[in-house]
């Protein structure tokens, strides 16, 4: 019964439908990132004890997390950079944009980091 008034509710409005569409493709998003980052055996983790299996998905975890996060500086390093330019975009259109997109992102390749470049804070 509960499902029948979810799917009639669904069926008879429309922001109802918009926003678990939004849901879902970002949903999806996220998989084909996770996809993209586990290509290690074709992307199966065939670890037969419990202790290996959740060690692979914690660190699949992980990378996204920071994938995620990086994006998030991204954007606010936009935003920051823009503040005040009258030619910037408005920025009500940021409730759109999600920190899932990677098409930005190299995941593969080899990456040169100078260490005169990187800097070293200890924070407490």
């Amino acid at each position: 019964m509960v499902k029948s008034e979810y799917v009639l509710d669904y069926v008879g409005r429309p922001e109802l439908r918009r926003r678990v569409r939004r849901g879902l493709l970002k949903s999806e998003e996220l998989h084909a990132l996770a996809r993209a980052v586990f290509y290690g055996k074709r992307g199966r983790a065939d670890a037969r004890d419990f202790r290996r299996q959740a060690s692979t998905a914690s660190c699949l975890t992980l990378i996204l997390a920071c994938v995620v996060y990086w994006q998030i500086r991204e954007i606010e390093h936009v935003v920051a950079e823009s503040a005040g330019d009258p030619d910037a975009p408005d920025f009500a259109l940021l409730a759109h944009v999600s920190p899932i997109q990677w098409d930005n992102v190299t995941l593969y390749g080899a990456y040169d980091v100078r260490r005169d470049l990187v800097e070293f804070r200890l924070t407490r």
